[in-house]
C-alpha cells in the first residue's frame, strides 16, 4: 500500500515525507519541488531536501536528482517501499529509477515516457485537489484506489 494524501497545498507521502509544500512543517521531511538558491547551512527545526543529494533522515533514505530544467526528483525508501517521485521525463533514462515499487509523477509528459520505456510498475499522478488517496495493494496483483473526501468538504 502506497499512503499519499492531498492537504490543502501538499502532498503527504507515506504520513512521513511532504512534497510540494510553500512552508515547511517541523513534524515531516519536506521536499522541494525545485533547487533554492541560496544553500544555508544551519541548525533547522524541521528537515527539508532542496538540493541534490543522498539523505538518510530517521531510516527514511532519499536520494534526489536534479533534471536539466532545475526540477528535483526523488527515489524515498520507506517503510520497505522505493517510491519514485518524477517532475522530468528525462530522468526516467537513468538506470537508478528503473526498479522502483511505484511512480509519482506530476505531468503528462512523465506518464508517456513511463508508457514508453514499458516501466511496469504502478504509477500515479498527482493531480487530484481537495481529495485524499489511498492506494491498496491486495494479495494479488490487483490495485484498488480508493478516493475520499478531504475533511475540509
Amino acid at each position: 500500500m502506497v499512503n499519499i494524501k492531498l492537504e490543502s497545498e501538499w502532498y503527504l507521502i507515506e504520513d512521513k515525507v511532504l512534497f510540494w509544500a510553500s512552508i515547511p512543517n517541523k513534524d515531516y521531511i519536506n521536499l522541494a519541488m525545485e533547487v533554492w538558491e541560496d544553500i544555508v547551512i544551519e541548525k533547522s527545526p524541521y528537515s527539508i531536501i532542496e538540493y541534490p543529494w543522498e539523505y538518510d533522515i530517521d531510516g527514511t533514505f532519499i536520494k534526489s536528482f536534479l533534471s536539466k530544467d532545475w526540477k528535483l526528483n526523488y527515489i524515498i525508501t520507506i517503510n520497505n517501499k522505493m517510491i519514485g517521485l518524477v517532475q522530468s521525463a528525462k530522468i526516467l533514462e537513468e538506470d537508478d529509477v528503473r526498479s522502483l515499487d511505484a511512480w509519482l509523477y506530476l505531468d503528462d509528459a512523465v506518464e508517456k515516457k513511463l508508457e514508453q520505456l514499458e516501466l511496469e510498475w504502478k504509477k500515479y499522478k498527482l493531480n487530484l485537489e481537495n481529495w485524499n488517496l489511498r492506494i491498496e495493494e491486495k494479495e494479488s496483483e490487483h490495485v484498488e484506489v480508493v478516493i475520499e473526501p478531504s475533511e475540509e468538504e
